[in-house]
């Protein structure tokens, strides 16, 4: 059993309240927790977490244990308390790290999107609505190609760099990182407009195929909504060499004030 305790600061802000957490800095923590377990041997493979509330700035709680060990697959229950309160529920799937002989041509993975570099550089704080710090205005350096928030459509892409470290002194994984670029893809693309509407996700899936690498994580997002108040948001991941895996969101959503 893994039991520690960390303090979500400003740089963790989300945007929809001024007191509570973007949903990729609990993301990336929740994943360091599940890492552990793994050792040099196994790999973060999938992570599905739902989101009971609004995970509040300040002191929380990340807990985790193996429900299911195995020495080519375990499974391992994770949540974020806070309060007294579990804030998210995860479970992950981790699986051996193998070299298996595939036939020719399967398993090669090649860049499908522009490089970080040819995108439009979101200015620190352009995104942070008047607050100072937050997570998704400071803590990553992100360079768009399509939507955003600024920009209202069903799809959207870009890149994003982590620029803060998910524990002070610590380097992020690339599955870390993977988890903190995940859940903008609603922000990046979103038929609705910010302001006018609530499009919430309650959830974040992740699965990745291979492990990323490098600090650069790309997103290819698309949004449904309808009428009946949800909507689907799914996202391809990617680094420098190409794909990875992919990430969906089911979102909550409504018109701002009526919810």
């Amino acid at each position: 059993m893994l039991s520690e305790y960390f303090e979500l600061t400003a740089l963790a802000g989300g945007p929809w309240q001024p007191d509570a957490a973007h949903g990729g800095a609990p993301g990336a923590l929740l994943v360091r927790a599940v890492e552990a377990f793994g050792g040099e041997e196994m790999r973060l493979a999938s992570l599905s977490c739902t989101f009971y509330g609004p995970v509040t700035l300040g002191e929380i709680g990340i807990e985790a244990e193996v429900t299911k060990p195995g020495r080519r697959q375990q499974v391992v229950a994770a949540r974020l308390v806070s309060a007294n309160r579990t804030l998210i529920d995860a479970r992950a799937v981790l699986l051996r790290r193998g070299d298996v002989r595939l036939p020719a041509g399967v398993g090669q993975v090649s860049s499908t999107m522009p490089p970080p570099e040819e995108g439009r550089t979101v200015q620190s704080g352009m995104w942070a609505a008047g607050e100072s710090l937050t997570f998704y205005g400071t803590s990553n350096t992100i360079r768009v190609f399509e939507g955003g928030i600024d920009e209202t459509g069903p799809t959207g892409s870009g890149w994003f760099r982590l620029e803060y470290p998910v524990v002070p002194g610590e380097t992020p994984t690339g599955a870390q990182r993977a988890a903190a670029a995940a859940d903008f893809g609603n922000g990046m693309a979103h038929p609705v407009a910010i302001g006018e509407y609530l499009f919430i996700n309650c959830d974040l899936n992740l699965s990745l195929y291979r492990v990323p690498v490098g600090e650069w994580i790309g997103v290819e997002s698309r949004t449904d909504v309808h009428a009946v108040g949800s909507g689907l948001t799914v996202t391809r991941l990617h680094d420098r060499e190409g794909p990875f895996g992919a990430a969906t969101q089911t979102l909550y959503v409504d018109r701002a004030g009526d919810s």
